[in-house]
């Protein structure tokens, strides 16, 4: 696949600086998954996130025994926008934190509010 076939990256908010601050290893883990994301896979380790909007998806990044998340939707149109990006501290179960996930809740109405215009 050429790259002119890849679909664009949009980054919401602060999600671009928030993953840029990621270790190393864990931003070329992230870069990887993203290309996986642009040529139309699956991430390797993700899961859909329904409850932020339809087709919210997260890639999960396991790395130096840190947890990493990155809340994206690639399903309107040629694009991928990434909602928000976190480094996962819940020392509580596995869950996605509540307020990480309404973050991404309403980068995800804002985007949807900006495609109707």
């Amino acid at each position: 696949m050429q790259p002119s076939n890849l679909k664009d990256i949009r980054w919401q908010g602060d999600s671009r600086k928030r993953a840029h601050a990621f270790p190393k290893g864990a931003r070329i883990i992230l870069g990887k998954e993203l290309t996986r994301i642009q040529i139309g896979l699956q991430p390797r380790d993700g899961d859909w996130l329904t409850s932020v909007g339809r087709g919210v998806q997260e890639i999960r990044i396991a790395y130096s025994k840190e947890a990493y998340r990155v809340v994206y939707v690639a399903s309107i149109g040629d694009c991928i926008y990434v909602l928000h990006a976190f480094h996962k501290k819940s020392k509580a179960g596995v869950a996605t934190p509540q307020q990480e996930l309404d973050i991404a809740k309403q980068r995800y109405r804002e985007l949807m509010r900006g495609m109707k215009q």
